[in-house]
């Protein structure tokens, strides 16, 4: 059923050819494999340039033939009997026929008569016998059942958010001209539901399980299963043969009816969705690897997964990151090279963060402070991000160890603009002295008032001198930018005088206070002893060009501000010096990724970077 022992001859061309090596061989036969069951080529190979890249792949060109038709006449010619045999009275032709199987026999053929040409001097090999068990193999199909694995070539991968799609083993549900529908494989949790432990299976219908107030619409549990029964296929959809999936409620039926065991089902809150050629294009920019895997293979894993963590209802609580299974079928599909380069990544950290913190039981709020935390007149308060929080690690990086100075209230919200983010972008100005200023990064929301110019930036100053609105008793001011400017230009001020702020942090007032209860923000006594500091972190010397220097990412400032002890604290006169400084703390993976976000945000120089332009 598979087009008999390969053929030696040249194929389809009117003029001579160089011998045909094996693999194109092999290759053509895959093609006719897939025109005999009636699937057009752009559907079976997904995409329009599929018989270019099939014949591509081999070591004779297809261009070199004088046309693909004439190829492939001439093999169907040679290889009739077999095809005939397949079109009628194969039992591969069935209607129980999986095309997995199919492709499976034909990939498993090529791999032994390479490697038996290779060893034997190009001499045939068996052929496999009729069914092909634990199989998995790099495919260019999109389709239902399709295994994709977590890409790790993209340019901005995972490291910094959706760090649960980072190595992510993904089974495709359902994928048509509407929709595409995948669960995430490898991420089990150490969270029961009806005494069955779940699966985190996407970002969509988690329903508040596993990522609280972050989650994406109501509940949707997944059961993956492999019962067979009369019972079971009329309660479920086959996924690819011998892998099914029904909804909770069904799977309890099955349950209770005797019908299943608890331990027959996986379940999974929560699933991944493109629109209509959205995940091909994500495979296009290297975010995924396709492939194709059999039942066997599957749900061996998920089996290995979850038995190799104790029960929660064990009642220490453990989860998995999913990496050694992705690297598992990383390596059958040949991918060795990426699994051992980017194991350790920081990429990997962060999942492992990710699962520490989303995929265990969340541990209870703190209880509410009987007093207000943030006062009613916030304006001028200084903030920094709390010395135990791990919040800022998965997301938001540039709030790790931030200082944020409060500019704007009311009953509602609170705006609040970091000031220790600069960046590599920079302000020029017309004036008699150095008049470039690097631009501060204030947070991911524009600001359209407050003095903010058109294009969102806030002038600081802490000049009493100067003209501007106070902010509070921070003991600085906020300026219209052409006012800032003219002062520059006519030498009245320079350009040193100001910091510059591009956007800002918006919070609801009741989330703000939350973020102080639970010791993610601190309020800062006496930051008029920062603001040196501060400002230093934005100048530029004489002559320095916007990608020279390597800038600091502020975390020594937030440091210094730990170092003045706690706001409602009774401390020291303003005028006396801060207290000597601890040892800055050991990096950890939240200050990776603060690194992280500046270089690709903030247009910092990577430490590779820098070492790739010291060498030149």
């Amino acid at each position: 059923g598979d087009g008999g022992a390969p053929s030696s001859h040249a194929h389809g061309s009117t003029t001579a050819q160089p011998e045909p090596r094996l693999a194109w061989t092999v290759e053509m036969r895959r093609l006719i494999v897939l025109l005999a069951a009636g699937l057009p080529p752009t559907q079976a190979y997904g995409g329009s340039t599929s018989g270019m890249r099939v014949l591509s792949r081999a070591a004779v060109p297809w261009r070199e033939y004088s046309g693909l038709a004439d190829a492939v006449a001439g093999f169907v010619q040679r290889e009739g009997e077999a095809l005939a045999a397949l079109r009628t009275c194969s039992p591969l032709m069935s209607e129980d026929v999986d095309w997995r199987d199919v492709r499976a026999r034909l990939v498993a053929r090529e791999k032994q008569e390479a490697q038996k040409s290779e060893a034997e001097g190009n001499t045939e090999s068996d052929v496999p016998g009729d069914s092909i068990s634990g199989f998995v193999y790099e495919s260019p199909l999109i389709e239902q059942g399709s295994v994709i694995l977590g890409g790790t070539l993209q340019d901005f991968g995972f490291a910094l958010r959706q760090q649960y799609f980072h190595k992510s083993v993904m089974l495709l549900l359902q994928h048509d001209d509407g929709f595409t529908k995948g669960i995430i494989l490898n991420r089990p949790s150490g969270l029961e539901l009806d005494g069955w432990r779940v699966w985190f299976g996407g970002d969509v219908g988690e329903g508040g399980m596993f990522r609280g107030r972050d989650a994406k619409g109501a509940a949707e549990i997944t059961c993956l299963h492999s019962i067979q029964s009369k019972a079971a296929e009329l309660v479920s959809v086959p996924v690819i043969r011998g892998v099914y999936y029904s909804t909770l409620e069904s799977a309890q039926a099955l349950v209770e009816q005797g019908e299943a065991e608890k331990q027959d089902f996986w379940l999974f809150a929560g699933y991944a969705g493109w629109a209509p050629r959205q995940l091909q294009g994500e495979v296009d920019r290297n975010s995924w690897y396709l492939a194709a895997a059999d039942s066997a293979v599957l749900l061996r894993e998920l089996l290995h997964q979850g038995t190799d963590l104790p029960p929660p209802s064990a009642g220490a609580a453990s989860a998995g990151d999913g990496l050694q299974t992705w690297e598992k079928l990383m390596c059958s599909i040949g991918k060795q090279n990426e699994v051992f380069r980017t194991r350790g990544s920081l990429e990997d950290r962060m999942l492992k963060e990710w699962v520490s913190v989303y995929l265990l039981p969340r541990s209870p709020p703190k209880p509410r402070s009987a007093t207000p935390l943030l006062p009613s007149d916030a304006v001028g308060l200084v903030l920094r991000s709390g010395q135990e929080t791990k919040r800022y690690t998965l997301q938001d990086q540039f709030m790790h160890k931030a200082l944020v100075l409060i500019v704007y209230e009311s009953s509602n919200v609170c705006i609040g603009l970091v000031l220790n983010r600069v960046t590599s972008f920079a302000v020029e100005l017309k004036a008699p002295s150095s008049s470039r200023r690097r631009i501060c990064f204030g947070g991911q929301s524009k600001l359209r008032t407050l003095d903010a110019d058109e294009n969102g930036l806030l002038w600081l100053h802490r000049r009493p001198d100067y003209a501007g609105t106070k902010i509070g008793s921070s003991g600085l001011y906020r300026i219209p930018s052409k006012q800032a400017a003219a002062m520059v230009a006519e030498g009245s001020a320079k350009v040193s005088d100001f910091l510059i702020v591009a956007g800002a942090v918006a919070w609801d007032r009741p989330d703000l206070e939350e973020l102080l209860n639970e010791g993610d923000l601190e309020l800062v006594p006496k930051a008029q002893r920062l603001w040196d500091g501060v400002w230093s972190l934005a100048g530029m010397a004489e002559g320095e060009g916007v990608g020279d220097a390597s800038l600091s990412d502020g975390t020594a400032i937030w440091w210094a501000a730990t170092n003045l002890g706690d706001f409602n604290a009774d401390t020291n006169d303003d005028n006396e010096a801060p207290m000597s400084l601890r040892a800055m703390p050991t990096p950890q993976v939240a200050d990776e990724a603060l690194r992280d976000w500046l270089n690709f945000f903030g247009g910092h120089r990577s430490v590779s970077d820098a070492a790739d332009e010291e060498s030149r």
